[in-house]
């Protein structure tokens, strides 16, 4: 190793062990204030990447560090400001439109940062919120999306992800205002949506329905998800839809607050994984969780859901506390389809999702190209052969 490598791996460890410091004494339930000393030091393009700038500032807001700068303190006012403009817009946003669908009885199970920064963060500007996800049954989805559009949303999606596939694989209706104050709206059929998750995995979704508990969301009543079922959430949705990538350790920090403010029963989670077949999953994120964010408390639940020493060897040359600390992005790289075939529980669906990437159904087919021909099934097997699927 140069001198020049060993200098750069000695700068990335220290970054790591900066970020950890930071996030278990600012979650810690002690009275220690270093975190402001240690959030400096990461700098404030590090913690608005990661999506705790914020959350850092609400608590601290610049008492008693005398060793911080007053431009960086200046800087992290600016941000939590900017943070309370956007989270006031968001929850009139939210308010609207749970009323809307309220008056119409149309029930829906807010989730993501909808839920999460009005049940679990101190104050709602702390989580940053690009839009507004809501799970609502399949029955009612046409009549929720006539609602909105009377709010002024227009329903648009990519060519690439068609109606007819969104639907199939139980992923989002994307809604978008077009009125001054509102933003993006997403309708899901499901929480758990996309391929990787259809083709290997098991989730009742009548069960995590049943289970979702009654809550008050900008003032509008509406559903959220019981603790279990949304640290499930949370870790799924980093792991698999994210990659493990942006917005790296805001989804840790999701779980940790969540852990916090609404007690998880750990072995429900770790029977309930193994249940869904996305123990490997779990593990992965909670065993970061800990690491880098002090949940101890899911240490048990981290060693009861561990893979083979091979499988943890090579997952962790994807995914590691030193790749979320320096925001290494695999959403971008085609290794991340190897990340994702090792985070099958079994083989045998690993197996199944390779060929159905391959040779999906036919069904599939018309769902994504609009119809079926010999032709189209050979040039979606030369794409997906080349990674773009």
């Amino acid at each position: 190793m140069s001198a020049d490598q060993a200098t750069t791996r000695q700068y990335r460890l220290e970054q790591v062990q900066l970020a950890r410091d930071l996030l278990t004494t600012y979650l810690s339930t002690t009275s220690d204030t270093t975190y402001p000393y240690l959030a400096a030091r990461l700098g404030i393009g590090w913690l608005l990447d990661q999506g705790v700038a914020a959350l850092i500032w609400q608590r601290w807001q610049g008492r008693g560090t005398p060793d911080i700068s007053a431009e960086f303190a200046a800087c992290m006012q600016t941000v939590f400001y900017a943070a309370i403009g956007d989270a006031e817009l968001r929850q009139r946003e939210l308010q609207t439109v749970l009323q809307a669908l309220h008056a119409k009885d149309i029930a829906v199970v807010a989730f993501k940062g909808a839920a999460l920064a009005q049940t679990v963060y101190p104050d709602v500007a702390c989580r940053p919120m690009g839009d507004i996800d809501l799970w609502l049954k399949a029955e009612q989805m046409e009549e929720a999306t006539e609602v909105l559009e009377q709010l002024g949303y227009q329903a648009r999606h990519k060519t690439t992800r068609p109606l007819a596939l969104m639907i199939r694989s139980r992923n989002e209706l994307p809604m978008y205002g077009t009125r001054s104050g509102s933003g993006l709206v997403e309708l899901h059929w499901g929480v758990f949506p996309g391929e990787w998750l259809q083709r290997t995995t098991q989730i009742d979704d009548p069960e995590l329905w049943a289970r979702a508990r009654p809550a008050t969301l900008a003032g509008q009543p509406a559903l959220i998800l019981s603790p279990e079922d949304n640290v499930m959430q949370v870790a799924v949705h980093l792991a698999i839809n994210h990659n493990m990538s942006s917005p790296w350790l805001r989804g840790l920090t999701d779980i940790a607050l969540l852990a916090r403010r609404q007690p998880v029963d750990w072995n429900v989670v770790v029977e309930r994984a193994r249940t869904w077949r996305v123990a490997t999953v779990l593990w992965l994120v909670l065993s970061l969780a800990v690491d880098l964010a002090g949940l101890n408390e899911a240490a048990e639940a981290v060693q009861q859901l561990q893979p083979s020493a091979l499988r943890r060897r090579l997952l962790g040359r994807f995914a590691n506390a030193e790749s979320l600390v320096m925001m290494r992005d695999l959403s971008v790289s085609k290794w991340r389809y190897i990340f994702l075939l090792l985070l099958v529980d079994r083989g045998r669906d690993a197996a199944k999702l390779t060929f159905r990437a391959l040779w999906p159904e036919r069904e599939w087919l018309i769902a994504r190209y609009g119809r079926y021909t010999f032709t189209t099934r050979l040039r979606h097997l030369f794409d997906a052969a080349r990674g773009k699927i």
